[in-house]
């Protein structure tokens, strides 16, 4: 069998069963969540994800500016270590470069990570540059803590609580769409505000935190591949079904202005688009009113509802008019 035809979700799930358990008695969580917990002291798990970007699959050059790339490569493992209610601390960069690549570039590449590394406290501490015949690669290790009690993963939902995201969804969406189109004609603020959804998302570490302690969330993860795709990983984790309400799905105004200019559904892009990197969550639903009303005072934004976990295994939708029916995960897979 190619992987190809068995998928990635199937063939992480095979090595992990080569490599054996990885959740032993001491507690720490491996291979299958947004990054793994090991131990770091008595209060807190050490908190380690790992990503790797290859042009031409996760990012297209020269449309993206070296700045940009830079940022992003960042920004998307910082969002693995705050989709576990984690904190970055050090980051560790690995790029295979082909030789004929400008100094500049690299340059530029590592400015762009700077400000977003300087904010949220993390260090670039160290990585590892060889060549390459081709394409760039990135691989960027980014490691933090978190308090043993507070840590948030995808296994933790029951029937009953409430699912919602920390903001709207299908901006990236739209930002693609743009790139892999040039004739889209849509205004230039319209056309900027994508672009950044697409190269600079905001990994909601300082969210997470709050959200982590309030312990009032059952499970976590960052809405990377889709959010039916995510849906989908929360469910199978925790062994529970998910019922969306289709007219409650927050989808961005970038992506509602834009998806008719591509002859696409804002409300696809939404829900299968991917790379918004907002927090998809499940909250106890007696505490889910006080919660979104405290995190609206902090942050500025409520958070929105999107649905429930439900018994039922499956992922299924109450359309705007009334009728149940069956999803199917049509969000990123690399094979």
């Amino acid at each position: 069998m190619k992987i190809k035809d068995l998928g990635e979700r199937a063939l992480i799930k095979k090595i992990a069963d080569v490599l054996g358990e990885s959740s032993p008695a001491n507690g720490f969580v491996g291979i299958g969540d947004d990054a793994a917990l090991t131990t770091c002291n008595q209060e807190a798990w050490l908190v380690t994800s790992k990503d790797m970007l290859v042009e031409g699959v996760h990012f297209l050059l020269p449309a993206m500016t070296p700045a940009d790339l830079g940022y992003k490569a960042l920004a998307v493992n910082i969002s693995d270590i705050a989709a576990m209610g984690g904190v970055p601390r050090h980051a560790y960069v690995a790029l295979a470069l082909p030789k004929e690549t400008e100094v500049e570039f690299i340059l530029e590449f590592y400015r762009g990570m700077g400000p977003l590394a300087a904010e949220l406290g993390t260090t670039i501490s160290g990585g590892d540059t060889v060549s390459s015949p081709g394409p760039l690669m990135i691989s960027i290790t980014v490691q933090g803590e978190v308090d043993r009690q507070k840590a948030l993963l995808r296994s933790g939902a029951s029937p009953g609580d409430i699912l919602c995201t920390t903001g709207p969804l299908g901006a990236s969406a739209a930002g693609l769409a743009l790139l892999l189109n040039g004739n889209l004609d849509c205004p230039e603020k319209l056309r900027s505000q994508a672009l950044d959804a697409h190269f600079r998302p905001v990994p909601r570490v300082r969210e997470a935190d709050f959200l982590a302690h309030s312990g009032a969330v059952t499970a976590a993860m960052d809405i990377s591949d889709g959010l039916l795709e995510d849906l989908g990983e929360i469910s199978q984790a925790s062994g529970c079904g998910v019922l969306l309400e289709e007219d409650k799905i927050p989808v961005h105004p970038a992506a509602q202005q834009i998806a008719p200019l591509a002859q696409s559904l804002a409300a696809d892009w939404a829900l299968n688009g991917g790379e918004d990197y907002e927090l998809l969550l499940a909250v106890q639903s007696q505490r889910f009113a006080s919660l979104s009303r405290e995190y609206e005072s902090r942050f500025g934004v409520p958070l929105l509802p999107i649905g429930k976990v439900v018994g039922e295994k499956g992922l299924w939708m109450v359309t705007k008019e009334g009728k149940r029916v069956k999803l199917t995960i049509k969000g990123f897979q690399h094979f």
